[in-house]
């Protein structure tokens, strides 16, 4: 905004006003001279008006100094002339010579401008404000100080400081809830209800698993030992092999691999079953009439023991079929195995080795009647319609 314009008044050398009673019609002086003091006026009243617009039109400049008078006009001496009454009367010339002027050219004489220089108003400046600090989520101002800044940034520090610790506590908290969670809630627990178990057969009872798998029921799946518990259910009677998964979120998988009977081995007072590996299945009072019976003697001797352990190794690799139809299954030897089928014939099967491919070949000498089946040699087996008995300890074949 631009400072106020003050108009200081005329100086006094520039114009005169006319004097009352000097000049005009209404006086007592001379006409010229009261002709002349009128134009003097109206000249002072333009030079006032034009100075106050010049003055506005430029702007205000401070220190600017404006013209006191127009071209051509030259400013009154206000000295004391050297005679006393010389001055009157110049005065008066000046002035009738003025008038006359004015009335031969039908104008009006030269304006003289009033001196208009520009004040400023100096005004005092508003006071420093005290720093604040900003409220949450309000940007802070920056300051221009040093106090100013020194606390803006101890501001700032302990800004940053504060929210660290925040962010740290938080993450042990969160770390906090989600072991709580998953080590001691009862929301990821084991329920009886989500315990599956699979692969029990034969003489496995899924019962038996279950009751194995009890006390784990209500512990948070993390917590559980799934290796532990899987020895105790793999050290049931009948299972080979057991592995145990957790089923998130509740639940735990219990796989089974049961062992398969492949033969009957008489016993005091009953039968007992054993799987391919020699271990025993199960016991039964009566001879089963689905497995083939072991003429081996049960023996700790050592030519029994390998002949025992040829004579299983072949009944495990059997297919389901061919185990059906063998009726009994001995050895002299752990090279010297023979089987005999349910219509009376006799396998000579030789050692135990490459027992997958001597089934596939007795499969194919099957469709041929024969009373001996020779497969110990597999590349080259053979037929008869001999007479065939199964070899036992004290006779060969």
């Amino acid at each position: 905004m631009r400072p106020p314009v003050t108009p200081r008044r005329p100086r006094r050398g520039a114009a005169e006003p006319a004097r009352p009673g000097v000049g005009g019609t209404g006086g007592t002086g001379d006409p010229a001279r009261g002709g002349a003091g009128r134009a003097r006026s109206h000249a002072e009243r333009s030079g006032a008006e034009t100075s106050g617009a010049t003055a506005a039109d430029r702007g205000g400049r401070r220190g600017a100094t404006p013209r006191s008078a127009t071209a051509g006009t030259a400013p009154t001496d206000r000295r004391a002339p050297a005679g006393g009454g010389a001055a009157p009367a110049s005065r008066a010339a000046s002035a009738s010579g003025g008038a006359s002027k004015v009335r031969g050219r039908g104008a009006s004489a030269a304006p003289a401008r009033a001196s208009t220089d520009v004040v400023p108003v100096h005004r005092p400046a508003a006071p420093l404000a005290a720093p604040r600090t900003p409220t949450a989520g309000e940007v802070p101002v920056v300051s221009t100080g040093l106090a100013a800044r020194a606390a803006e940034r101890e501001a700032a520090a302990r800004h940053l400081r504060r929210r660290r610790i925040l962010l740290a506590l938080a993450g042990l908290a969160a770390v906090a809830a989600l072991a709580w969670v998953l080590l001691l809630s009862p929301l990821l627990a084991v329920r009886p209800d989500q315990v599956e178990v699979t692969g029990a057969a034969g003489p496995v009872d899924p019962a038996d698993v279950h009751a194995v798998a009890e006390p784990a029921v209500g512990v948070p799946l993390l917590r559980v030992d799934t290796g532990a518990l899987a020895d105790q259910v793999a050290s049931i009677t009948g299972v080979k092999e057991a592995r145990v998964a957790r089923s998130w979120p509740n639940g735990l998988t219990v796989a089974v691999v049961s062992r398969i009977p492949v033969a009957a081995v008489q016993s005091d007072g009953g039968w007992v079953l054993v799987d391919g590996d020699g271990v025993q299945v199960a016991e039964s009072a009566e001879q089963p009439a689905d497995l083939p019976v072991v003429s081996v003697p049960l023996t700790s001797s050592e030519e029994t023991a390998p002949a025992v352990t040829a004579v299983l190794k072949v009944l495990d690799v059997l297919p389901a079929e061919l185990l059906a139809d063998v009726a009994e299954a001995g050895a002299t030897s752990a090279d010297q195995v023979v089987l005999t089928l349910q219509d009376g014939a006799t396998v000579r099967w030789g050692s135990a080795e490459e027992g997958e491919f001597k089934a596939a070949v007795l499969q194919v000498l099957r469709q041929e009647p024969a009373k001996v089946y020779d497969v110990s040699i597999p590349r080259s087996p053979t037929t008869s319609q001999g007479t065939s008995g199964v070899p036992n300890a004290s006779a060969g074949n």
